[in-house]
């Protein structure tokens, strides 16, 4: 395979949810150990970053046996500090060759999911036209702006949903990047990513309460369906020996 490092980042402030990290889901007692418990089933604890200036934060990381970056604090406070700054403060530190960015805040993005993103990246960008890989959902809906409607006519000509044009939204769930053009770009996308769309649960993005509430209803049908398993025959082993401890 190739080599890759999954970030986490997680910081204590939340502008629209206290705490939001340290929210309990599924048999968890934190997002944070959520979204862990998922990524050790894909890949090796020691290629997984959490990334906080939190010193809670960060311990429990050390009790999953996962990496530890310390953050400097102007990177995780009230986004003082511009977003390509907190990018490249982060992927500056991690020395491996390929980014996975993976946020808590999308806790029903499933490891089996993970799991073909990573073989995505590896098909479509390191061996293929893309640059990049970012999450998406394919929306088949009408989309208006203030200057009208975006992706059809709304007149006695309407388009029956199903010849709506594809458009995708980006889950916020994982985007994926050679190191280095992240450095150079200040940001974790190319000009030509490759779409991994994933399932509608995974678009679900814990931003508000209510967003909160919509996942933890959606997560019986994440137990339901048994999406926290994974395809044997899919597993990837990965290359390489652990590097050194990085940011502590």
């Amino acid at each position: 395979m190739y080599d890759l490092a999954v970030v986490i980042p997680v910081r204590r402030g939340s502008s629209r949810i206290a705490n939001k990290s340290m929210l309990p889901f599924g048999d968890a007692d934190s997002l944070i150990e959520w979204k862990l418990k998922q990524l050790v089933k894909v890949i090796d604890p020691w290629r997984i970053y959490l990334s906080s200036e939190d010193d809670e934060f960060l311990a429990i990381a050390r009790r999953f046996g996962v990496s530890c970056h310390r953050r400097e604090l102007r990177l995780a406070t009230d986004h003082i500090a511009p977003f390509r700054d907190v990018i490249t403060g982060i992927v500056r530190d991690i020395p491996h060759e390929h980014i996975a960015w993976c946020t808590v805040v999308c806790p029903l993005m499933s490891p089996q999911e993970y799991l073909d993103s990573f073989r995505q990246y590896r098909d479509e960008v390191i061996c293929g036209e893309h640059d990049s890989l970012v999450g998406v959902n394919l929306m088949k809906e009408y989309f208006w702006s203030r200057s009208g409607s975006l992706n059809y006519e709304a007149t006695r000509n309407h388009t029956i949903s199903q010849l709506l044009p594809d458009w995708f939204k980006v889950t916020n769930s994982i985007y994926m990047s050679p190191r280095e053009d992240i450095l150079r770009q200040e940001y974790f996308l190319g000009a030509n990513p490759s779409f991994s769309q994933l399932s509608k649960l995974s678009g679900v993005d814990i931003d508000y309460i209510e967003d909160y509430r919509v996942a933890r209803a959606l997560h019986a049908i994440y137990a339901e369906d048994g999406l926290d398993n994974v395809r044997p025959e899919t597993m990837i082993a990965w290359p390489g020996p652990m590097p050194m401890a990085v940011g502590m």
